[in-house]
């Protein structure tokens, strides 16, 4: 291996070029900043120092130096140690490896990484002396890559003079385009709106990347690239984002800007989903500033009409309260009277029939419009001090209608509990004055053992009727909670039978939908049959195998559970004909209409359906339909019920799509992204108590052991039924309309460190 090596690079121990001795001293500077892998360039092979040194990378900085000697020193040296140690880096290289650093190098050289950062940068300790203006490299002696070094000597050793491209430990940036404050402020600035930290880097003096991830609709993680090769590009997105981060900070964020992804794969912000840049920046700021202005005129012109309200409703509940004190005293009086002969006398002849004053008010509480619903005539230019003392001030304004609106609702309340014990007062007097008519019934009345009690107004209003409002779902924090309790309801409510046929829908959604429909039928019983002959010979050799003892893991914790398998449930064997296939299907359907009348959701959440290929917006085929989809509704417009297999979580949707033809190119080259290329979902939103159904683990599993794991941890897909065609639908609380696409985002994925691909996601 020794040999080989050096035969290669072109390297005799015993005799070292000069081209590998030290020309010059390199001395070592404070590196009092901390930027790893920050700052990279093209550096000559000729011009760079390199000094071994026995400590690793993990090391102190200063220590390694201290105890660093050249290469020259390793190479040309009598002392033993030295000796054995080059002589153990030379066993741990290898040609191919060499070759694998030349073939990376020679496409560095061609171009440069998108998000500049490659897998094999840590190989490169290199540093850079501002003493004597020189690059040097520290390498570690004691770690086992140690092909670089070799791949080194190899290029200092050749005629040609070879550039690398690495990065500069611990080099801070030149400020030639964005000063080194600009750029910590901009990754504080990126930080708020993405919620994670950017990667920015300076290439060769004369390019700044930021480079990073972030989430897109809370859903969708996805890279993001932007290249500025210019001072008044870079200057004019950072002072973009110091705008939108003074926004909304100083306005204790009423400003929420969203990340975006554009289909260059470069970040933009989003507000209200309107993109704002540097061209549309001061348009924003005018827009908004004005829009401020005329609610804050038209929530002063709410509060004075409220305020007349409040007094209005204080005195009309007054006057309510009034009446219900008379009326309280003249139904003590009557209980009262119960007491004694003399005070049923006294109270039949003294007391006057009861008349309610009449009050009447007609109450309308006025509230202001949204935002966006507002058209303004944009006519004086801003700043964003104006905008930020304009929101602050409409903030003050808003707390203040609210706490009017507030004042009025509980009043509002008040007087409708009046009016409920007044009515109740009312009809109590009532009963009373109906047996005044002679003393002997009235004597009668008042000596009965239960006389009606006199019903209490409700406290609460109507409002103690609302119903509960759910938080929204959220994926991350929230499905494993989801996952425990939907699975253990429906280990407790549906049958064996209905969690058998559950599994197998999976595997014909689309006969049993288009149960008439021949072609369909055929094509999905010989993929069952194909199935149904390989699961035959596996089953035979599981036989032979078979052990009761055999654990399974899910997620790291065991079971010792049956699969369930669809050919078995369907009884699917190669006499199966069409007529039995459409038997059986009719028994599912049955089945699973049962089961979901069994199961209700238990938080309100959207889920996932991808119609990429297929002309039918509300397609469920299990075979990503293509283009001569019998599942094309808008072939007739009868309106027809469908099970519909969806997705919890759209990721997975996305992931399991095939590489497009535009996928995998360089995003530097100009695409074309047409219909054809991009990813369709349609979300539904289901509310809570919606009839569903979820593939929780005991769908897959028997259970019979009652060793099964609880949750969702095989599958996050679910099965709803909707009405297609028709406003009407099978459950009203499946939000499922016909509607144009809601969002469109773009997300940048690495394939390597070379290639990237833009994914755009069309959410209907």
């Amino acid at each position: 291996m020794r040999n080989d090596v050096l035969e290669y690079i072109g390297l005799n121990l015993e005799n070292p070029p000069r081209e590998l001795d030290t020309k010059n001293e390199v001395h070592m500077q404070s590196y009092s900043g901390s930027n790893l892998y920050k700052v990279y360039d093209y550096i000559s092979v000729h011009n760079l120092e390199v000094l071994i040194t026995p400590l690793d990378r993990t090391a102190e900085l200063k220590e390694r130096y201290r105890e660093a000697k050249t290469l020259e020193e390793y190479l040309k040296t009598d002392n033993q140690k030295l000796k054995k140690t080059f002589m153990e880096i030379l066993d741990l290289a290898s040609v191919n490896e060499i070759k694998k650093i030349e073939e990376l190098q020679e496409k560095l050289n061609k171009k440069i990484p998108d998000l500049v950062r490659y897998s094999e940068n840590y190989l490169w300790q290199i540093y850079y002396s501002e003493q004597d203006n020189k690059y040097f490299m520290l390498f570690p002696a004691n770690e086992g890559e140690t092909s670089v070094l070799f791949y080194i000597i190899k290029k200092k050793l050749e005629k040609a003079d070879t550039k690398i491209f690495v990065p500069i430990n611990k080099l801070d940036y030149s400020g030639v385009i964005l000063s080194k404050q600009e750029i910590n402020d901009m990754e504080n600035y990126i930080w708020l709106f993405t919620n994670e930290w950017p990667n920015i880097y300076e290439v060769c003096n004369k390019e700044i990347y930021i480079t990073g991830k972030t989430k897109i609709i809370d859903v969708f993680d996805s890279f993001y690239r932007n290249v500025y090769d210019s001072k008044e590009k870079a200057k004019g997105f950072y002072m973009l984002l110091k705008a939108m981060f003074i926004l909304s900070t100083e306005t204790n964020y009423q400003y929420t800007f969203k990340p975006y992804v554009n289909e260059k794969g470069e970040l933009e912000l989003k507000y209200n989903g309107e993109i704002v840049n540097t061209s549309n920046l001061t348009e924003f700021i005018d827009k908004q500033t004005e829009l401020k202005k005329e609610n804050i005129k038209k929530l002063n012109t709410e509060i004075e009409k409220n305020k007349k309200i409040l007094e209005e409703l204080k005195e009309y509940v007054k006057e309510q309260n009034n009446i219900y004190v008379m009326q309280e005293k003249q139904i003590a009086m009557f209980l009262e009277c119960k007491n004694s002969f003399f005070k049923k006398i006294s109270y039949f002849f003294k007391s006057k029939k009861f008349t309610i004053p009449k009050t009447k008010i007609d109450i309308k509480i006025n509230k202001i419009g949204k935002e966006e619903d507002a058209k303004i005539d944009v006519i004086n230019s801003y700043t964003i001090k104006e905008l930020i003392n304009v929101s602050l001030e409409l903030n003050k304004i808003e707390r203040k209608a609210k706490d009017l609106r507030a004042d009025i609702r509980e009043l509002q309340i008040k007087k409708e509990n009046l009016s409920r014990k007044i009515k109740n007062a009312s009809e109590y007097i009532a009963e009373i004055e109906k047996h005044k008519k002679s003393i002997f019934e009235f004597w009668k009345f008042t000596n009965k053992d239960a006389i009606p009690a006199l019903e209490e107004g409700n406290a609460n209003g109507d409002n103690a009727n609302k119903n509960k409002i759910l938080g929204v779902f959220n994926l991350e924090q929230d499905l494993d909670i989801l996952g425990t309790k939907v699975d253990s309801l429906q280990r407790q409510k549906l049958t064996q039978n209905e969690m058998n046929v559950i599994f197998a829908s999976q595997f014909c959604i689309d006969a049993i939908n288009n149960i008439d429909d021949d072609k369909i039928l055929e094509k999905v019983l010989n993929k069952l049959k194909a199935k149904a002959d390989k699961v035959k010979e596996e089953s035979k050799i599981e036989d032979l195998l078979k052990d009761y003892r055999n654990i399974k893991t899910i997620k790291s914790r065991e079971h010792r559970e049956t699969e369930r398998n669809e050919i078995s449930i369907l009884n699917i064997n190669q006499s199966t004909t069409i007529e039995q296939f459409r038997e059986i299907l009719k028994k599912c359907k049955k089945t699973l209409d049962e089961a979901l009348e069994k199961i209700t959701s238990i938080t309100q959440m959207p889920i996932y359906v991808d119609y990429s290929n297929c002309n039918s917006v509300s397609c469920d085929c299990n075979e990503n339909c293509g283009k001569n989809c019998s599942n094309d509704l808008k072939k007739n417009n009868e309106e027809k019920e469908r099970f519909i297999i969806g997705e919890i979580n759209p990721v997975k949707l996305i992931n399991s799509k095939n590489v497009n033809e535009n996928e995998g190119k360089n995003i530097n080259k100009t695409t074309t992204n047409n219909n054809n290329n991009k990813i369709k979902l349609k979300k539904l939103q289901i509310k809570d108590n919606t009839h569903i159904l979820y593939f929780s683990n005991i769908i897959f599993f028997e259970n019979q052991n009652n060793t099964l794991p609880i949750g969702m941890d095989l599958s996050t897909q679910v099965l709803i039924k909707i009405a297609e065609n028709s406003s009407k639908k099978k459950d009203s609380k499946i939000e499922d309309k016909e509607k144009e696409i809601i969002e469109e985002i773009n997300l940048l994925e690495k394939i390597n460190d070379f290639e990237y691909k833009i994914k755009t996601i069309l959410i209907q």
